[in-house]
């Protein structure tokens, strides 16, 4: 790829990145922020960028809050239920789907390197059949440390990626 060809690249994903920044869809300034870097890497990938989903994001916060208030990590829930109940139950319908969790990183740059380091996690989030997302984080101040753990986690990610 040329010099310019890559700044072209480089530019275009920025550009993506803040219209998605400033779309009401979107659920909060930390959510906005996973989608603008999530996008970004997409685009280098030559993805194209995911869009949030209200329902898709109902089905990430709940679990967010879950994992929480439930004192766990994990992509089951304390309940049983897996993404594929989570999705269902906010009655979106869906070809495939695949979620991205993350506890203990403080903001969504460090969310997003972390799930960018992993195979799976950056599967999930380089897979362009992918184009609907949902992002929730949730922050328990009296969080108390997860067992086997020596500090509290305090900070709880999800991203949930769907191809409708």
């Amino acid at each position: 790829m040329s010099p310019s060809m890559s700044g072209r690249c480089m530019l275009r994903a920025a550009l993506i990145a803040l219209a998605l920044v400033a779309s009401p869809a979107a659920a909060g300034p930390a959510e906005d922020q996973v989608l603008a870097l999530a996008n970004a890497a997409r685009a280098k990938a030559g993805c194209s960028a995911l869009r949030m989903e209200p329902r898709l994001t109902a089905a990430a916060a709940g679990h967010a809050r879950a994992m929480a208030t439930q004192n766990f990590f994990g992509h089951t829930s304390k309940n049983g239920a897996g993404l594929r109940q989570r999705v269902n139950a906010q009655g979106y319908r869906y070809r495939a789907a695949g979620e991205n969790i993350s506890a203990g990183r403080r903001t969504p740059a460090e969310a997003v390197q972390n799930w960018l380091k992993s195979a799976g996690h950056r599967k999930n989030m380089l897979n362009c059949r992918f184009s609907q997302t949902g992002i929730a984080m949730v922050y328990q101040a009296d969080d108390a440390p997860l067992q086997g753990q020596k500090y509290a986690m305090k900070y709880y990610w999800v991203q949930v990626f769907a191809q409708p």
